[in-house]
């Protein structure tokens, strides 16, 4: 990873760590990750992306919703995003919440 952990502030760049965890870490990082932020928090930060910009990648989303969304709601995105053309899948998306 790219990242100075000697200037990271746990609290203040908190959403940054775990988005980075869920999208790039190893399988030790990813059980730090929930025994320090807690289940609750790393989902809320999940969710804040998926209904915000979605920073996340889309093989991130499609792991992790399979935790942090309903299934109706995970199998919509799926649906949505298969049936999307290619230039379509490359711009960035806000998505709002109930919009599926």
């Amino acid at each position: 990873m790219n990242y100075n952990f000697d200037v990271l502030d746990t609290e203040k760049h908190k959403e940054l760590i775990i988005k980075t965890v869920l999208t790039m870490g190893s399988w030790e990082q990813i059980e730090w990750l929930f025994e320090f932020y807690g289940f609750e928090e790393v989902k809320e930060v999940f969710l804040k992306d998926f209904y915000g910009p979605q920073e996340l990648p889309v093989p991130t989303i499609y792991l992790w919703g399979l935790l942090f969304l309903d299934e109706k709601e995970y199998w919509d995105y799926r649906k949505r995003r298969s049936k999307m053309k290619l230039s379509e899948r490359w711009e960035q998306k806000r998505t709002v919440k109930g919009s599926f």
